[in-house]
This record gives structure tokens, C-alpha cells and sequence, in this order.
């Protein structure tokens, strides 16, 4: 196994506390290894196995646990005559019926019980779990691999730039590395497998979708369509040209399932000088390129989507907010927000002439306050800075862990 140590170093000072640990993430995105490294972590502190209460709802050994009765006899009997803390890991628990009732009932236990789980659905501590578990729990987001941790997973991979191709290729998807060998077919047959999995447990299945060709046809649009502003009325006008019955409500829910199994991330549109989030044009983008590529296959020609939605990912696994900017009539690609306050930047595949310059620098240089801003660029970058701008190459930005300060 290769410790993901961006994730552990987040979860560690947390184990042991009196708050649920709640990791989220798409479908094999990596949560049970992960959750695997923690109980070894756990051991390595002289946790005692006896105390670890660890249940996999993809196992069929624990397929008798339907409910949050089921779950809370079983952990109940596990632990009756076992003195000190019991760590009970529950892995992919939106399969379990109102599992939130049993882990509501353990949160007013926290001395007893500590309480970490994994779920593949973004919405899965909205609602009433929500409201009932305030200031009670912590979510742990996990994503596909950051390029870093694709140069871990592929050490043989030396040359950078051939690195970086695999990844705008291959996406980040960890069960990747099980193949013998990266190549279109092996690896595009892997991962759609993989995504047409996602596709019928966490959404045709939950959401009780009868047409699974019309949801199909919309996540295809999304996936062409990643980086630019879509509606559901956009999307319904597509459907009608290509003879496809829908209607603007059922597109909604269609992709509200897609954003809630984490197939795609929505990112708002914020308005920079008003300091408010705007309620319309917002972009979809990919969780996974690897997945996208999959279903429309990879296009050499998408590369300034390809890697905008690259650096969106990576903001997502960096800051605690990302938004689309606008400022006046111009667009800043991304606002990444975190308490120490927001960081601007613009996403190009060359800043080599004058009017790609002036195109990319004038909406920032329209934002008068102080905070740093910069320009990605796809060519390598070797100058300093432009009018307080900071100029950095895609992979610097991705291989190294700080951007622009």
C-alpha cells in the first residue's frame, strides 16, 4: 500500500476525539485502503485489535447488516466485554438503512465509541443527520490522485513531462496501478467499468432512475461540456435536438444524482467586488478525467478544458472553497477562498504573445485588493511576476505544494 499522507496528516489529530470522522469521496477513489491505513496507524499507537471495530458493507460478510438496528447489535455484541474505547469504522455506510440513527445514538457517547466512516454520496450528512450532529462531526473529503501522488503510485514515470501526460490521460483513479501496463484500451476498459458502476449503485439504483439511457446521455454532455456553464436547460435543449423526451425538472434531478455520487463538481460563480455568490452560470467539472475519457474518449484538442479542470481538482484538494470570479464583465477562472483569505487565478495553455498576455492579465489585474494572484500556464514559465501576478507552470503548480503566497 502507498500511505496517502495528505489525508492521514488531516485525520490524525481528530482519531481519538469526540467528533465522527465522516471520509467521503466517489466510488473507488481509494476511502477503504485508506480506512485500512488508519487501523494500521491505530495498531502502530498501541491501539489493541480488540478495539477496532471495522465493518466493509461491500463484503458479503457483512451483507446481514441492513439497518441501524442490525448495525448497533452487531457492534453492541463486538464490544460488550471490551473495557477502553472502541474505534468502529464503517465503510461505504450509505448502504446501510438510516444508519444516522445508530451513529447519533453513539455520538452522545463519546468516550465509549469513536466513530469514523466512509460514504459515496456528497449529500450524505445533509438533512436531519445534519442538524442532529452540529459541531459533532468532521467531513474528510478524498479525491482521485493529485499528480503528486500519481508520481508515488508510478515511480518509473521519471520524465515529468511524460508524467504529466499519462495523468491528463489516465486520470487519478488508484486502482489504476493494478494494471500491468497504462494503455488506452486496458486502462479505458478499467475505468469504464469502474464508472458504470458508480452509475448504477449510487444513482440509477438509489434514485430509482428508469431511464438509465437519458441520464446517460446527460453525463456524456457533461463530460463534453466540463468547463463552460451548463444549465438544465441547456441541457434539456440538447436532449430535444437528439429526439430525446425530457423535461427540464427530470434533467435537474438527473444531475443532482451525478454531482451526489461526486461523478462531477459544481462550482459557483462569485462575484469578486460584491463579495457574494451569484445564483447563475456556474461550471461542472470532472472528478476524474480518466472516467471522462472513458465515455467520450480523450481528445487532444480539449487540452484547455483538460487542464483547467486539472488545477480546479487540485484547488479542491488545497482550499476550502473554489468559485468561478467575476469581476465587472471580465472572469477570473478560479477564486479559492480559506481563512487566510482568497487566492485568483487564471488557467492558459501559453502566455506567449502580447494578446494572450493582456487577455489573460487585464480580469486580474481589475481586482484591486492585495491577495496573491497568478497565471498557470501549460509552456513552462521561468519569469517572476507582472504587475504583482505570479506567473507558474502546471506542473510546478501540481508537483510542488505551495502556488503563490
Amino acid at each position: 500500500m502507498i500511505t496517502r499522507d495528505f489525508y492521514l496528516n488531516k485525520i490524525q489529530p481528530y482519531l481519538g476525539k469526540p467528533v465522527i470522522k465522516a471520509i467521503t469521496g466517489l466510488r473507488r477513489v481509494g476511502k477503504s485502503v485508506f480506512i485500512r491505513q488508519l487501523i494500521l496507524f491505530l495498531k502502530k499507537k498501541r491501539i489493541p485489535a480488540k478495539n477496532i471495530i471495522y465493518i466493509d458493507k461491500e463484503s458479503l460478510q457483512y451483507d446481514f447488516i441492513r439497518n441501524y438496528t442490525d448495525l448497533n447489535s452487531y457492534v453492541e455484541q463486538q464490544s460488550h466485554d471490551i473495557s477502553g474505547k472502541i474505534y468502529t469504522f464503517i465503510d461505504e455506510v450509505q448502504d446501510i438503512e438510516e444508519w444516522e440513527r445508530a451513529v447519533s445514538s453513539w455520538s452522545g457517547m463519546p468516550e465509549r465509541y469513536d466513530i469514523i466512516l466512509t460514504g459515496s454520496n456528497s449529500t450524505m450528512f445533509s438533512g436531519e443527520l445534519a442538524s442532529k450532529l452540529t459541531g459533532r462531526y468532521i467531513e474528510f473529503p478524498v479525491y482521485p490522485l493529485s499528480l503528486r501522488e500519481f508520481q508515488q503510485f508510478y515511480p518509473e514515470i521519471t520524465d515529468t513531462d511524460r508524467l504529466l501526460d499519462f495523468y491528463l490521460k489516465f486520470g487519478g483513479m488508484p486502482g489504476l496501478r493494478m494494471l500491468d501496463k497504462l494503455s488506452v484500451d486496458t486502462a479505458y476498459q478499467f475505468l469504464g467499468s469502474i464508472h458504470d458502476s458508480i452509475v448504477l449503485k449510487d444513482i440509477v439504483k438509489r434514485r430509482g432512475i428508469r431511464n438509465a439511457s437519458v441520464l446517460d446521455s446527460i453525463c456524456k454532455f457533461c463530460y463534453d461540456n466540463i468547463g463552460n456553464p451548463i444549465t438544465a436547460t441547456s441541457i434539456a435543449g440538447y436532449l430535444k435536438n437528439q429526439k430525446v423526451n425530457s423535461n427540464v425538472q427530470s434533467v435537474i434531478n438527473y444531475m443532482n444524482g451525478l454531482e451526489d455520487a461526486e461523478l462531477f463538481f459544481s462550482a459557483p460563480r462569485y462575484d469578486i467586488r460584491g463579495k457574494k455568490i451569484l445564483e447563475v452560470n456556474s461550471k461542472l467539472f470532472s472528478a476524474d478525467l480518466g472516467l471522462r475519457h472513458a465515455k467520450i474518449g480523450y481528445r487532444a484538442g480539449d487540452i484547455s478544458q483538460l487542464i483547467e479542470n486539472i488545477v480546479y481538482m487540485e484547488l479542491r484538494r488545497r482550499y476550502d472553497k473554489v468559485f468561478i470570479g467575476a469581476i465587472g464583465n471580465y472572469e477570473v477562472d478560479f477564486v479559492a477562498k480559506s481563512n487566510s483569505g482568497p487566492r485568483y487565478y487564471q488557467v492558459t495553455t501559453s502566455c506567449n504573445s502580447a494578446a494572450t498576455l493582456e487577455r489573460e492579465t487585464r480580469s486580474l489585474l481589475a481586482i484591486k485588493d492585495n491577495y496573491p494572484k497568478a497565471i498557470i500556464s501549460l509552456e513552462k514559465i521561468y519569469g517572476d511576476n507582472y504587475s504583482g501576478i505570479k506567473f507558474v507552470s502546471l506542473l510546478d503548480f501540481l508537483l510542488k505544494s505551495s502556488d503563490v503566497q
